[in-house]
């Protein structure tokens, strides 16, 4: 569902511009270290959850990104402020 994290992110870069800043540097994140192997960045793997429902999580801020890691591929699946991420 990646149309979800679309929607999402769209409406909560209206409400808060800072986020778009850090959405992009979590791109760079992405492209460079997704499974956080340098323990850089705080990325969890989340349990429970099968590939294809956003079995990983990074933190930006208030924000949480859900994504998925298929081979070298990313997958974003929702943004969302903290109380409403899981």
């Amino acid at each position: 569902m990646p149309w979800r994290f679309e929607r999402d992110a769209r409406s909560i870069t209206r409400r808060n511009a800072r986020l778009l800043r850090v959405l992009g540097r979590l791109l760079n994140v992405f492209a460079e270290d997704p499974y956080n192997k340098s323990g850089r960045h705080d990325i969890k793997k989340l349990t429970g959850l099968k590939p294809g429902e956003g079995q990983w999580r990074i933190r930006a801020g208030d924000y949480r990104l859900r994504y998925d890691i298929f081979g070298r591929d990313v997958v974003l699946y929702a943004v969302r402020h903290r109380r409403e991420a899981y």
